[in-house]
């Protein structure tokens, strides 16, 4: 028997990938893409079944992490470029399947309203800021100034508030060279469980 030691949650990025895999096996162009493509009709419809499963729990997951309210949990600000959305929306994701809450500008800012008060607004009232670096992000003036807000606080209050996560290799901005950062270049599922450490051990400093 498995150890429960070894056993961890799914994570978005655990179904995006056998997603991708069940494609390549009963998708549409599967043979297509690999004309020696071996598969027989019951696998064929096993992987067709799996796919539908895999596919509805990505779009539950998805809405759920949008719409659902979460009573407790730290209070997350998702600094990222619009380059690296699909990315972000996926951490944002599986923090509030942990039970936080993510704040999104996608998901928190409605038509109509002023795109810089909400987000000052989403930044003052986070208890921490996730900065996705990559080199879209250092590039650009509305994420540099999103966590910098943040970082002030930081030095002022001398609780730790900004979260780097390195998403891409990029020159890390010279303020947060000296912090330890969550590293999702090779494995998403050990950057997020560094991510969800560091928050659940450094909350209660912030109530």
């Amino acid at each position: 028997m498995l150890p429960h030691d070894y056993i961890r949650a799914v994570t978005t990025d655990d179904l995006m990938k056998r997603r991708e895999e069940l494609h390549d096996l009963c998708g549409r162009f599967a043979r297509i893409r690999d004309p020696d493509l071996d598969v027989e009709p019951e696998e064929e419809d096993s992987f067709l079944r799996e796919l539908h499963y895999v596919d509805s729990t990505l779009v539950d997951r998805m809405i759920e992490a949008r719409y659902s309210n979460v009573e407790n949990g730290a209070s997350i600000f998702i600094s990222h470029s619009s380059e690296d959305k699909p990315f972000a929306r996926w951490v944002a994701t599986d923090l509030k399947a942990s039970g936080h809450k993510p704040w999104l500008d996608e998901w928190e800012i409605n038509v109509g309203e002023s795109t810089p008060a909400k987000i000052s607004l989403g930044v003052k009232e986070a208890d921490f800021v996730i900065v996705i670096l990559s080199e879209n992000s250092i590039n650009s003036n509305w994420v540099e100034r999103e966590w910098q807000n943040k970082y002030w606080d930081e030095v002022s209050s001398g609780n730790i508030h900004v979260l780097p996560v390195l998403y891409r290799d990029c020159e890390i901005p010279e303020l947060l060279k000296t912090k330890k950062y969550a590293d999702f270049r090779n494995s998403y599922n050990d950057g997020l469980e560094d991510v969800l450490s560091a928050i659940n051990h450094l909350v209660p400093s912030v109530e």
